[in-house]
Order: structure tokens, then sequence, then C-alpha cells
């Protein structure tokens, strides 16, 4: 997985250097379990995703790119009033099931750019980390919070890939800013993953469940897209 790290990487590099048209996306996304994965943990996540894409040449339909992405799925809070010095201090204890995603994409536009609306096909091929997270803050008089400390658990890598199509709606003339929404269906290969985070209301411990299935899951995003052209000789 360190291997498909660095590439992701290097591919981001490649991507944001010179070349033809490029574009980059930020989208807000929510995730709806399917099959095995919704039986065992039936949660949506909500999110970020980011993409930087390049046309193949100028005036292709065709787009190479890569994703980066990031979610909640589930998250606990409390709050424990703690007597100490002879003033009492409230802290906030959080915990939170997450999906970070890498991924490198394709696409292809089914119409001409000239078109008022632009339909897309795409797809996606990358990995899901699940991860979970808790931290304790310390809710200070002035009614901001102190990050005290925090840890993460042990994350699971999973293989996903598949289709997703999109509508891209221009909002200038140019057409190098537009209104993205867009579905996919994502196979995701079977892994671990912790669930249903419970912080105790007297010790403030902190408690998962354990959970193995396939991780299939619908994305539903809604974004912008700023495209940069090719400067011209």
């Amino acid at each position: 997985m360190r291997t498909f790290t660095t590439a992701f990487c290097l591919a981001v590099l490649v991507l944001s250097a010179r070349g033809q048209r490029t574009s980059a996306a930020a989208h807000i996304q929510l995730s709806f379990p399917q099959g095995d994965y919704k039986s065992a943990d039936p949660k949506a996540g909500v999110g970020i995703r980011f993409n930087v894409l390049r046309r193949i040449m100028d005036e292709s339909p065709f787009s190479v790119g890569a994703e980066f992405g990031y979610m909640v799925r589930g998250s606990n809070t409390k709050y424990f009033d703690i007597y100490y010095g002879g003033y009492y201090d409230t802290y906030k204890i959080s915990a939170s099931n997450n999906i970070m995603s890498l991924a490198f994409k394709a696409r292809a536009d089914l119409l001409p750019k000239e078109r008022p609306v632009l339909i897309f096909v795409e797809t996606t091929i990358g990995a899901n980390l699940f991860f979970s997270s808790a931290s304790i803050e310390r809710e200070t008089y002035y009614g901001n919070s102190q990050y005290v400390d925090g840890d993460n658990s042990k994350g699971y890598w999973a293989f996903t890939w598949g289709p997703g199509v999109g509508v891209e709606i221009p909002v200038d003339k140019r057409k190098q800013a537009a209104i993205v929404v867009k579905g996919s269906y994502l196979f995701g290969a079977r892994t671990t993953y912790l669930s249903d985070p419970y912080i105790d209301g007297n010790s403030g411990a902190v408690f998962f469940n354990q959970n193995e299935s396939k991780t299939d899951m619908i994305l539903a995003e809604l974004g912008v897209r700023f495209t940069f052209p090719s400067k011209r000789r």
C-alpha cells in the first residue's frame, strides 16, 4: 500500500504541472453502504473529496487524474465536568469512524464541450483506509477548545473500484467554472473496520464495535470544478 500511496502523490504532481487543460474540483460527498456493508454498519457517511484531472489532448473528451477524499461515518461526543484545584473544568471527549480515500480516475465526456450542459462517465480505481479516532479537549472560559490528547486506531486498507456518471453545469461564459452533480457505485474489498462509537458516561472510556465485511457503497457528490486552459504558444 505504501507503493500505491507514493504513485498517487507522483500522479498529483505530474497532473498539476504544465500540460493540456488541467482542472481541479472540490465536492461534498455522501456515502450509502450497500450489501454486507449495510448489514454490518448502515450509517451514511459525509465528507469532502478533491480531484485533479487533465485532458489527454486539448480537444479530447478523455481525462485522467487523481483523487483524495475524507469522510466520517458515525461519531459521538460527551462533556464531563471535572473538579481540580478548586475549580470545575469542562472536558469534551469525541470519537468517530473515518475513511480516507486515494484513487486514480479516468473520465470521458459524452457531449461536445459547446453544449450548455456536460454529461460524463468515469471510472475510479483506488483504496480506502478505514480507521477510528478519539480525542479529549478542554472547554475554556472564552468558549473555545484546547486540544489535550487523542489517538487513532489501527487502519485497515480496502481496494475499491467502480463506475460513475455526472453532470456539469457551467456558470461562466468561458466555461472555466462549473457546478458538478455526480453519483458512483464503488465496489469495496473485504476488510476490518470499527463502528458505533460509545463513550461511557461515568469513566469517559471510548468503545467501538469491530466488523468485517465487503465495503460496497454508493457515493453522491455535489461540488464545483475549475478549469485552467493551456497556454497557447
